[in-house]
């Protein structure tokens, strides 16, 4: 078996490591010090937004679950600590719910008119939220076919598996363009909804910076790996993996 052009490894290469990073979007927060940096967004209460108190809490929104904890700081003038206490169960149709995730002495204190408003916010992204994970087990089950062919190609090489890695490629840039759009949607247009509607209750947002560059750096290298596979196959014409070449024939040659 002849080693396979080196051409044609690049496309696996940006689908392995967009496999891994779609991974760890997908896992994130879904155990305690599980990658909880990794999230959506994070909704503080009005205990995170308070400087008077030693204790802030806050709430962490990943793709499966959240976790929640509390802010704090050992020094006056060192930064913010954030202290995860626990995560939820891992669910792929998951959305979080203020009324039902949130104990009652925060939806319900008698220090907080709870804006309301915020939790019609979350009903109407619900749908949004959820498929955001569905979209991430296309992706990732994309992905592990092209390494499946891959492998297949390497053991049984076939003319056909370039336009099987091509057409893999191809579903797992567009699923995952899809939910890096999504995500940077709710980064950005549901987080500014957030902060307006819980303005004057101390009830604010923030998105998650390295969940979208983690998600959109995947995305980044599916595209450049099925433009890449796109070339090999329709412009170069070059196969997966060199067919096996019989010992008789080699001596013969």
């Amino acid at each position: 078996m002849q080693k396979p052009d080196p051409k044609t490894l690049f496309p696996t290469v940006t689908a392995f490591i967009a496999f891994i990073l779609t991974l760890m979007c997908l896992f994130a927060g879904t155990e305690t010090g599980l990658m909880d940096d990794v999230h959506l967004l994070t909704l503080y209460t009005p205990e995170g937004t308070s400087t008077s108190s030693n204790s802030h809490s806050f709430y962490s929104i990943h793709v499966m679950s959240y976790c929640q904890g509390t802010i704090g700081s050992a020094e006056p003038d060192s930064g913010a600590v954030r202290n995860v206490t626990e995560c939820s169960d891992r669910q792929v149709l998951f959305s979080f719910d203020p009324t039902k995730d949130w104990s009652d002495n925060i939806t319900h204190g008698p220090t907080l008119e709870w804006p309301r408003v915020i939790t019609d916010d979350f009903h109407a992204f619900r749908l949004t939220m959820q498929s955001i994970a569905i979209l991430y087990c296309i992706g990732v089950s994309a992905m592990g076919a092209v390494l499946l062919t891959r492998v297949a190609a390497l053991i049984a090489p076939r003319p056909q598996q370039g336009l099987f890695e091509f057409g893999f490629m191809v579903l797992g840039s567009l699923v995952l363009s899809i939910a890096s759009i999504i995500t940077t949607v709710i980064a950005f247009e549901f987080v500014a909804l957030i902060n307006a509607h819980g303005e004057g209750s101390d009830v604010s947002a923030s998105y998650g910076e390295k969940f979208l560059g983690m998600t959109w750096a995947a995305t980044a290298l599916l595209l450049a790996g099925s433009l890449s596979s796109f070339i090999n196959v329709f412009v170069r014409g070059l196969p997966l993996a060199e067919e096996r070449v019989p010992k008789d024939e080699e001596e013969e040659g």
